[in-house]
Formats: C-alpha cells, sequence, structure tokens
C-alpha cells in the first residue's frame, strides 16, 4: 500500500516549510490526508501566503522551538535540508512512524520512467538539458526533484510511458535509495560538510542513485566513480578526450568531442553524433555537461533531438549568465556557484579575462585555500561579503591577491562596478552559499543584476 493511502488513517506532520515543505502539505491534503501538523522552527512562516492558506483550510501549526517534540507515530514528511537521523526522528520511527522525504513520495506512487542526476555541480543544468531532449524527441517528460517546483501535483498526469527526470541532491539521497533506469554521477568534491557528518557519508549518499539495475553513467577522468560501474551490466563514460587504444572493455560506451564532434565511442568503433558548437555554452564544465545528457538520452531519442535541443539551449539563470552594467563593463551573475571548485570552474571559462570577482556568503566548511593561487592570476581584485568574509580573507592573507572586505552585499557590488573600468568584468561567483542574507542563490543573483542594471 502506498504511503498516501496510508496516511489518510494517520496524524501526518510535515517538518520544514520550504518550497518543498508546502508542496508536500498541499499534496497530502488533495489527496485526502484529513489531519496535517505543520512544523517549523520558523515562527514567521505562518505568514507564508501558501502555509497560511493550509492553516485556514485546517492544518495544525507547530511553530518554534519544540517544533519537533511529540510528533505522531504517523507519516512525517521531511524536507531535504532536515537529517533523517534526527533523535526526535528516530524515537518516532521506534514507535512505529514512516519517515519520507518529498521524492521519496513521488517515487512511491510515480508510474514514470526515472532517469536521475546527482553530482557536486552541473546537476540542474544536466538535468534541464536531458529533459529538452527528451522533450525534442516528442516524449512526456517532466523534470523535478531538487530542480524547481515539486513534481507532486503532477503525478495524476503521469503514465507509464511518461519519463521522470529528477536531479537528487545529497540531502535527498541520505536516506533514499531510488531505482532510476539511468542515473549520471557527475563529478564528486568536498561540499555540504557544514551538514553531512563527513564526505565519507557525502559520497555514500551520491552512490545511493545507483540501483542494482541502472546503467551507471560517470566522468571517464575520475577513476573512483569510474570503479561505481565494475560489476554492472552497463556503463557510459563521458570525457572531452577520446579513450586510448584498449581502453575500453566490453559495455562501456564513451562520449567525447572529437574534432569539434560530440561522438559516441564503442567497441562496435565511433559514432559522430553532432558538432560540439551547437552547445551555445563556455567552458569545459558545460561541454561535459551536455556530453553526460547525451549519455543519458542516447538509444531513446534520436540524434536531431539532441542536436536541436542542445542548440536551442542558452544555459539556467545564474550560471555564467551576462547581465547589462555600467557602459563597457561586462557583468556576469554566477551566483549558483555556492563551492570553491564551482567559482574556480567559472574563473576557467573565462580567462584569460581577470574579472573583479565577488566573492562570498555562508560557508559549508570548505577550505578556501585553494582559491589562493587561481585568483593570483585569475582576477583583479577580489571583493569579500557575508558571513564567510573574515574566513576567506584569513585563506587570502600572505599571497598577492588584492581583495577587500565588504561585509553588505549591496555595497560589496556597488564597490565592485564603481572599481570596474571599460573593458574589465564584474564577477559574481561567490563560492559560498546565500543563506546568511538571501532565501536562496536566485534571490541573490536577482539583487546582483538590478544593481548592475542601476549602475548603468
Amino acid at each position: 500500500m502506498d504511503p498516501v493511502t496510508t496516511a489518510k488513517s494517520m496524524v501526518c506532520a510535515v517538518l520544514g516549510l520550504g518550497k518543498s515543505g508546502t508542496a508536500e502539505a498541499e499534496f497530502l491534503f488533495s489527496s485526502g490526508v484529513t489531519y496535517l501538523l505543520l512544523c517549523d522552527r520558523d515562527p514567521r512562516k505562518a505568514r507564508d501566503p501558501a502555509v497560511a492558506d493550509l492553516l485556514v483550510r485546517g492544518a495544525v501549526p507547530r511553530f518554534g522551538t519544540n517544533w519537533l517534540r511529540d510528533l505522531p507515530a504517523g507519516l512525517l514528511v521531511r524536507s531535504p535540508g532536515i537529517r533523517p537521523d534526527l533523535p526526535e526522528l528516530t524515537e518516532r520511527i521506534k514507535a512505529g512512524a514512516t519517515v519520507i522525504g518529498e521524492i521519496g513520495l513521488f517515487l512511491a506512487l510515480s508510474p514514470a520512467r526515472l532517469f536521475a542526476v546527482t553530482g557536486s555541480a552541473g546537476k540542474s543544468t544536466v538535468t534541464t538539458l536531458t529533459a529538452k531532449i527528451f522533450c525534442a524527441a516528442g516524449l512526456d517528460v517532466f523534470a523535478g526533484g531538487n530542480l524547481g517546483a515539486s513534481l507532486l501535483p503532477a503525478l495524476p498526469r503521469m503514465t507509464k510511458d511518461s519519463i521522470a527526470v529528477l536531479e537528487l541532491s545529497s540531502f535527498q539521497l541520505l536516506d533514499l535509495s531510488p531505482e532510476p533506469e539511468r542515473a549520471a554521477i557527475l563529478n564528486l568534491t568536498e561540499n555540504h560538510l557544514n551538514w553531512h557528518t563527513g564526505m565519507d557519508e557525502y559520497r555514500a549518499a551520491k552512490e545511493r542513485i545507483l540501483g542494482r539495475n541502472t546503467v551507471g553513467i560517470f566522468p571517464a577522468s575520475d577513476r573512483s566513480l569510474r570503479a561505481l560501474g565494475d560489476g554492472r551490466t552497463e556503463t557510459r563514460l563521458f570525457s572531452t578526450v577520446p579513450p586510448a587504444p584498449g581502453e575500453l572493455r566490453p559495455g562501456e560506451t564513451w562520449y567525447a568531442p572529437e574534432g569539434g564532434t560530440v561522438s559516441a565511442y564503442s567497441n562496435e568503433g565511433v559514432l559522430h553524433l553532432f558538432p560540439a558548437e551547437r552547445l551555445h555554452l563556455s567552458g569545459t564544465h558545460h561541454l561535459l555537461d551536455l556530453l553526460a545528457a547525451v549519455a543519458l538520452t542516447d538509444g531513446i531519442a534520436p540524434i536531431g533531438a539532441m542536436e536541436a535541443a542542445v542548440e536551442g539551449f542558452r544555459g539556467l539563470p545564474h550560471r555564467m549568465e551576462k547581465v547589462p552594467g555600467p557602459r563597457g563593463v561586462s557583468c556576469i551573475d554566477s551566483s549558483i556557484d555556492t563551492t570553491p571548485e564551482r567559482t574556480l570552474s567559472t574563473l576557467s571559462a573565462l580567462a584569460p579575462a581577470t574579472p573583479i570577482l565577488l566573492l562570498g556568503g555562508a560557508g559549508k566548511g570548505l577550505s578556501y585555500r585553494p582559491l589562493r593561487e587561481p585568483l593570483e592570476a585569475g582576477a583583479k581584485i577580489v571583493i569579500l561579503f557575508g558571513k564567510a568574509a573574515r574566513e576567506i580573507a584569513d585563506a587570502l592573507e600572505g599571497s598577492g591577491i588584492a581583495f577587500r572586505v565588504i561585509p553588505d552585499f549591496t555595497e560589496a557590488v556597488k564597490t565592485a562596478l564603481s572599481l570596474a573600468k571599460p573593458g574589465d568584468t564584474v564577477l559574481l561567483s561567490p563560492a559560498c552559499t546565500s543563506y546568511d542574507a538571501f532565501r536562496d542563490f536566485n534571490e541573490r543573483g536577482d539583487l546582483f543584476r538590478a544593481l548592475c542594471r542601476a549602475a548603468r
């Protein structure tokens, strides 16, 4: 029996009332759950219009410091940022409660074919491009997960012929074992170590995306990720470099640009698909994203659909996005760059330009020392803002990097723009999350864009 049918006779609770939490609550109410607790540490969530509407319709509020106390032994639906092993939850599980996340709820009810994407960076781009390729092939496609709106309301429209493409974060995978038809692990670098117990737990969560019969898709350059394919019926690797002679093994397929062409390599030979220049995004990381999407869709979508989707794709907001700024100054919004690794990828894509770089926000427990050498050569000046500004400054001290600490984001952006001369680039690539001052990276990027426009 599915969890929602069971939950109709239970007291249910939604834990965490962000975007996914309110979607979960709305879905449970519309599915016939009659007694629903809405739980969140922040009492201000009661003023959110979506939450307020649920309360008017009969949901029971549980806000403040005691939000996890005396939970029911029914269905507990957690938001991704809430660890499933909190003492309050493990105690309730022993009492008979079922703890599940939004994606677990979706997978329990979805009839669709499942394709999944995870990794430390590039998940949203690969998920979106994969969905666009399937759409171009005329298939019935739904994209979601960690990306965009909840797919729970779309369940009534799905059939066994539909395709669901899910971006899955380590938060979602920590207690989830989906069984996707194909799954890509794009990369694995230190991330979210302020939430996970360590790199071992983070990696283990990512690896849970691989079901027993899942076709695993991995970067050819990462031997530890490639090893996850050992023993699988089918493994696909993607790379910007063609495989060396004798490096292919039975069952493997490689994807790489050869002389500017996206090509499929196998023991049967080489199949040239379409020119890599069809992708309108710069940087090696974007090329790898394209290749991962091709690996996820090849054999299901025709080559023409791949080429058409890639040709029409212009990237996602806040990812190396050019925005209007002062005359003669280039402004680039890459607010999505929430780790040092992402910032380094963006700087590499912009080389040989040396931008005025805006760096800061709230840290993830990661080291900023790897930024020192690249910033010496790759940044004209660095403006540090937000909660992590002082920590980043300590990591940069003693290097040849010119930097200023301006904690307020608005003032930091205005300073960067005032220092820029015609021909300069002002880049927002923070290497940190936005949660010290913003709801999410989108809100941070939107303010950057508004300030750039106002300086014209």
